[in-house]
């Protein structure tokens, strides 16, 4: 069974997220990471993000799922530059592909 990781700036994302993986890709296992600091831009936001996307790693996921659109090409960079699918939010439950052909 896959692992999806979630990487949230804000905990109220958790309860959607696990709603949309229920509701698009059941069975799915997920793990959620929320990290308010990631809101505050600066020049080691791009260390803050790879520190965030290698602790999820850390627990396993086959996937990683930004669900703040501002940060998702830098966690999609920096999730396959150690060899984890990564993609936004906003592709979690687009009919091509996503996290639903993790749960396939």
């Amino acid at each position: 069974m896959a692992t999806v990781g979630f990487l949230h700036v804000a905990a109220e994302h958790v309860r959607e997220a696990r709603r949309l993986l229920a509701d698009h890709a059941p069975g799915v296992v997920d793990v959620h990471l929320v990290d308010r600091t990631l809101l505050r831009p600066g020049p080691d936001i791009a260390t803050r993000v790879a520190a965030r996307v290698g602790e999820l790693v850390g627990r396993d996921v086959d996937a990683v799922v930004c669900t703040w659109p501002y940060l998702t090409d830098l966690v999609v960079r920096v999730a396959r530059e150690r060899g984890i699918a990564a993609l936004g939010v906003e592709e979690l439950v687009a009919p091509a592909g996503g996290v639903l052909a993790l749960s396939r």
